[in-house]
């Protein structure tokens, strides 16, 4: 999306915080804006984003690897780390967002097996999961069905 807005950084942290000309400040990713002024680049690179001590194992889904190299991961949203504080209409892309991030970080191992536990609920998550790899990971994933609360990925 292209805009014409234009302001200052105010503040950096884990997203920028901008001032725009109207007065209004906004937060934005990083990849979301343009730094255009020769000055405030230059202040940039001086800049030191002060980073969180937090173990970073603690944030991401836990992941059991069996003695075969295989992956069991638990998308239930209790079992994700910060799931449970998450409102009842975010917590399904959360689960999604989580499966991606264990599908991207082992694409790249041929022959992988990981195991999502989805539990049955609803299907909603099972469809979701589902549904990715039928449109998205096709070509570098394949599933099989089995136990109707898990679906186990190969990686190819």
């Amino acid at each position: 999306m292209d805009s014409s807005l234009r302001g200052k950084i105010v503040g950096l942290g884990k997203r920028v915080r901008i001032e725009l000309e109207d007065d209004l400040v906004i937060e934005s990713a990083y990849g979301e804006f343009a730094v255009t002024d020769k000055a405030e680049i230059a202040s940039l690179k001086d800049a030191k984003v002060k980073k969180k001590k937090t173990d970073t194992a603690s944030k991401q889904a836990k992941a059991v690897v069996s003695s075969d190299g295989s992956l069991t991961v638990d998308l239930h949203i209790e079992a994700i780390p910060g799931g449970t504080s998450l409102p009842k209409g975010q917590q399904l892309q959360f689960q999604m967002d989580t499966f991606r991030k264990v599908i991207r970080e082992n694409i790249s191992h041929r022959g992988r097996k990981i195991t999502f536990i989805h539990g049955i609920g609803d299907g909603i998550l099972k469809a979701a999961i589902r549904k990715e790899l039928d449109e998205v990971l096709a070509l570098g994933c394949s599933y099989c069905v089995g136990d109707p609360a898990i679906t186990i990925v190969s990686i190819r």
